[in-house]
């Protein structure tokens, strides 16, 4: 006795079972292969080229830029943004590590220091996130993802040596007002300057003053009348060596002339920057 047929609607609910299981299995392999997003992925990833990264000590803002040029197949950024860090052996953190100091977004459409819509150019100028008055080197790292496919990235990177930075004079000292001596004698003042540099005291070459006298002419042929940091107390006025405050002791002679003494202060580094000058007015009297 052989085996009966099969009814026909049966055989025809098999095969299509069998096609839905075949096309929801072809679909779930499609799914996976575009990363679950639907979209799939590509071998191809974009340029990033020409990174551009500048500090204004102005205004205290970094600028950093970077070229995408994207492929054929690529046809928009999910996103794009470049991550600072301080340089290891530089700015390094405590354990002499690279540290992460902030991460912007960057754009292409002539808005947040971005110059030209469009271009392939992503920058943005921002704030500086650094204590004032750092100095070394700060490296940037610019990224992309691609929109569908955020498992591969682009990346490129910069180093910015920060520029020089000049010296800063906190403080001046001395007398406002002096009676001159009596006739043969002498007044002593302690001029003091403190001053600090971003770059280190080290860095300082020079702390001095100018005298311009009550007729006009300048006292020391003109020249800076130097201080010093030297701990040398009694030479000097100065109390504790390499602490930032650069001191001289001024006589002042019976026969000086009496009326106003305008001192002006000013330090300069070993790369030539100059300080913004600080003015003091000392008076003579009779």
């Amino acid at each position: 006795m052989g085996t009966p047929p099969i009814p026909t609607y049966i055989a025809l609910f098999m095969k299509f079972s069998l096609r839905l299981i075949a096309l929801t299995a072809a679909a779930v392999i499609l799914w996976y292969g575009c990363d679950g997003t639907g979209v799939e992925p590509t071998d191809e990833l974009p340029v990033l080229s020409n990174p551009q990264t500048s500090y204004d000590d102005r205004d205290s803002r970094f600028y950093a830029a970077v070229t995408v040029t994207l492929p054929e197949d690529i046809t928009a950024l999910d996103s794009i943004w470049a991550e600072m860090y301080l340089a290891t052996g530089d700015l390094a953190d405590s354990l002499g590590m690279d540290s992460l100091w902030t991460q912007v977004t960057l754009n292409d459409s002539a808005v947040s220091g971005d110059i030209l819509p469009q271009d392939g150019i992503y920058a943005r100028k921002f704030d500086s996130p650094l204590p004032e008055g750092t100095g070394g080197s700060v490296r940037f790292e610019f990224y992309a993802f691609i929109v569908g496919d955020t498992s591969n990235t682009s990346n490129t990177s910069d180093t910015l040596r920060l520029a020089n930075l000049r010296p800063v004079i906190l403080s001046v000292s001395a007398a406002d007002t002096l009676e001159l001596p009596s006739e043969g004698d002498h007044k002593l003042d302690i001029v003091r300057a403190t001053v600090t540099d971003p770059d280190g005291l080290a860095d300082i070459k020079i702390v001095g003053f100018t005298s311009l006298k009550p007729d006009s002419t300048l006292a020391n042929n003109g020249q800076l009348i130097v201080l010093v940091d030297n701990g040398d107390p009694i030479g000097w006025g100065d109390e504790t060596p390499g602490d930032g405050i650069y001191s001289r002791i001024t006589p002042l002679p019976s026969d000086a002339l009496t009326g106003k003494y305008v001192y002006k202060f000013v330090a300069k580094d070993f790369s030539g920057a100059v300080s913004d000058t600080v003015t003091h007015t000392l008076v003579v009297v009779q």
